[in-house]
């Protein structure tokens, strides 16, 4: 294994440190969970470095890393709460904010997809890589999962008329 790629993946935890921690919260909701979860992914992707065929590829793999990890966690400990952590920080929260019932009634891959998209402000290229997923269906589950909010929104406008 190369010195560069070594320091390639010491950057990409240092530089996303923080994210990752934010992602395994969506998930699991506690601490001291979420950083196992990232202690794992991390754990888990320096072994796996040589796999890495590029340097830019350690970021997502480091992600990808952690999503399954925090997955795991959610399996071993059988949580069953919707993301509401994310929820709060992707729309301000107001109790009555009609968009934090939309998303929390999504699926989770769902929830993800705007998680990623909108909280993390990342790329549909870079979504597609993490999630082994077509960009095409990233960009096209993302804007359905926005008219399918938007429909729910004006249907409640009118309902309330």
């Amino acid at each position: 294994m190369s010195n560069g790629k070594e320091q390639a993946f010491v950057s990409a935890v240092q530089e996303r440190s923080h994210q990752l921690y934010r992602i395994a919260m969506g998930y699991l909701h506690s601490a001291q969970d979420a950083e196992d979860a990232v202690s794992d992914a991390i754990e888990s992707a320096w072994k796996n470095l040589k796999r890495i065929r590029s340097n830019d590829a350690i970021p997502a793999y480091l992600i990808r890393c952690t999503i399954n990890s925090a997955k795991t966690e959610l399996r071993r400990k059988r949580y069953t709460e919707p993301l509401e952590p994310y929820q709060e920080s992707l729309v301000a929260h107001d109790p009555g904010n009609p968009i934090s019932d939309y998303f929390s009634d999504l699926r989770e891959k769902d929830q993800l997809l705007l998680i990623l998209k909108y909280q993390e402000n990342m790329r549909e290229k870079e979504i597609a890589s993490i999630l082994h997923i077509p960009r095409g269906t990233v960009s096209s589950r993302i804007i359905t999962l926005l008219k399918r909010i938007k429909a729910e929104l004006l249907k409640e406008e009118s309902d309330n008329d």
